[in-house]
């Protein structure tokens, strides 16, 4: 169950990193499915199963409120640094 949780969240940091929002739904369906037919062939009970699934959710939902977390503070700190000027030139910055 700790390999499940540390790569659950692992898994929602690389993933806000790189995507939007709504690449949760299928990546949590795909997932669950994958933990359901594991647990079954593995002969688990549906308690067991269910208490994985859950933490997978979680722990991947979990990640991916981090990095979104992280990178809105790191874009808020970036916006707020003052532009140098040089020479009484106005220098433009691209965001």
């Amino acid at each position: 169950m700790t390999t499940l949780a540390i790569c659950s969240t692992l898994i929602g940091l690389v993933l806000g990193f790189r995507f939007r929002f709504l690449v949760l739904l299928p990546i949590h369906f795909v997932g669950s499915v994958s933990l359901a037919t594991i647990s079954a062939i593995q002969g688990q009970t549906l308690l067991q199963t269910a208490s994985a699934v859950m933490v997978f959710a979680a722990l991947l939902q979990f990640g991916y409120a981090c990095t979104a977390l992280f990178s809105s503070i790191a874009r808020a700190s970036r916006a707020t640094r003052a532009v140098p000027q040089t020479a009484g030139v106005v220098v433009a910055r691209k965001s």
